[in-house]
Parts: C-alpha cells; structure tokens; sequence
C-alpha cells in the first residue's frame, strides 16, 4: 500500500529516489505495529518458567526476604516533589511483629516531625503527633493517603493488605534481564485481587528473582489497566541467608517530578521486640 501511494506522488526519478528512502525508513517502525513487538521487558519477551514453578511459593519467597517473625530497621527516606525547594530526608526507625500484625514506626528527623510515631494494633492505626501531645486513630478511608509527604500510602507503612492473602497469583514467566537489575533473571508474577479483597489496585505485576526471591520490581495497576506508580528495588546486599534490596524506589507515573526513596541503614531480622513497644504509652513517649 505504501509503495503504490508513493509512486503515485511523482514519476520524476530524483522524487522516487527520495520516497524510496523515505520508505525503507518507514518499515521498521511500521514492521513493529504490523508485527505488534513489545518493548523490552515485557511479558512479550518473557521466557517460559521451569517446570514445578509456583506463583504463590514465588510471592511468599519475595516478601520473606523482605519480612521476618519480628523485623526491627533504621532507614532514611527522602522525598522530591516540585512542590519542594529542596529534597526532603525523614529518619525514622521500624518494628514489625509480623504474627499478631503489629507494628511501631517512629520519626527522628527532621526536628519539627522527630517523635512523630504510628502504632498498627490490627486492626487500627494510631499516630501521635507531639506537637499537640495527642493521639490520633487513622480510619480505613485515609489508609491510602500519603504518609510524611511521600508518594508512600499509609497502607505502604503497616502493610493492612496482604500480598499473599488477597491476591491470587499468575506466573506469567522468567525475564532474563529484568530493565532494573540486567544481571539477575527474575520471575513475573501478576497478582489479581481476590473478590471483596480490602485492596484498591485492579493488578500488581512484580518481577521477583529467581535464584533468592528477592523482589526487583512492583508495577501497580488501577481498576481501568492503567500503571499508576512503579516501586524498584536495587542495592542487593547479603542479610545472613537473604539477599535484602537496601534502597526502595518509588515513582507516581501520573505526577511529574515527583519521587520517594528509602535507603535502609540497618535491618534486624528475627530480632528481640520487646512487648511493651506495640502500646500506645510507648507510642506517646516523643523520642527527640
């Protein structure tokens, strides 16, 4: 079709040449459309999984590399928005009973947010804010707002919504170059949320790898199919028989300029947790 349109243009032989040209540039693109080729990494380009691979096994590998009985770190945060002169560092330390589902996070710095702290007793979410010495019960319908300024949900924080539980999960194959981190294969899983799940994404497509389960990768898709924010891990490192993603990255796609980066400074897995944390006296004791 092409060709027939081109020739009927001109018949003067130095034009044909040029619409010659014109054309061999046209059919790679235009041979992508036709053949309908994926950019890369995509499930297009995937490899299919070994034999015996479980997409659920896969998912439970991926968050208990990240996740233990009672999990305590020390992380920075640092948040760029257009709205910001400057990039914006929280400090903050964590603990995590992962069981009774309870949780503690408490703010360092910068000084006006330092003794800021939320307390997850499942199923409710406390924060304290100690610039007012008051206490604060976080309902349902603010678990998705942004938590410290950051592109991070408050559902991000205490984890109400389980990956495993609430989804069921789709091995759609094995990248062998994941766009992220090149040098480690990865599984794609899709996760689809259970009927009447307490969850607001449509789909979670991760890319999880192979050898450790460590995650790389969590596209978030709303009701509609469309990618909304996108979470990289990278800065792999050996945590005793775990390969830990020390630096968490997360990008909105539908906001400019904006980002959210945490760094973990240090993470204690099946750590000692003293009982007394999980309690609102403590979530009250402002540690400047």
């Amino acid at each position: 079709m092409l060709r027939e349109i081109f020739a009927r243009l001109s018949t003067q032989p130095e034009v044909q040449e040029r619409n010659r040209r014109l054309l061999r540039a046209l059919s790679i693109p235009l041979a992508l459309v036709v053949c309908g080729l994926a950019p890369a990494g995509s499930a297009a380009e995937l490899l299919p999984a070994p034999p015996g691979s479980d997409a659920k096994e896969i998912a439970r590998r991926a968050e208990d590399s990240l996740r233990s009985a009672r999990t305590t770190l020390d992380a920075s945060m640092t948040v760029v928005s257009p709205r910001l002169s400057a990039p914006r560092v929280v400090r903050f330390q964590s603990w995590e009973e992962r069981d009774t589902k309870r949780s503690m996070v408490r703010i360092l710095s910068p000084a006006k947010d330092a003794g800021t702290g939320f307390l997850k007793l499942h199923p409710n979410l406390w924060m304290f804010v100690p610039r007012v010495e008051r206490t604060i019960r976080i309902p349902p319908s603010m678990m998705l707002q942004s938590w410290m300024g950051s592109d991070m949900t408050n559902d991000d924080l205490v984890k109400e919504s389980s990956t495993l539980d609430d989804y069921t999960h789709t091995l759609l194959g094995l990248d062998p170059s994941p766009e992220s981190n090149p040098e480690l294969p990865a599984y794609v899983v899709e996760y689809i949320p259970n009927e009447d799940a307490p969850v607001v994404w449509g789909k979670i497509v991760a890319w999880i790898e192979q050898e450790y389960g460590t995650p790389l990768q969590q596209d978030f898709y709303d009701e509609d199919g469309s990618l909304l924010r996108r979470m990289q891990f990278s800065d792999v490192r050996a945590v005793g028989e775990r390969r830990v993603p020390f630096r968490w990255s997360m990008t909105p796609l539908d906001k400019e300029g904006h980002s959210t980066t945490i760094e973990i400074e240090s993470i204690v897995f099946d750590a000692e947790i003293e009982p007394a944390i999980f309690t609102k006296r403590n979530l009250r004791k402002a540690r400047r």
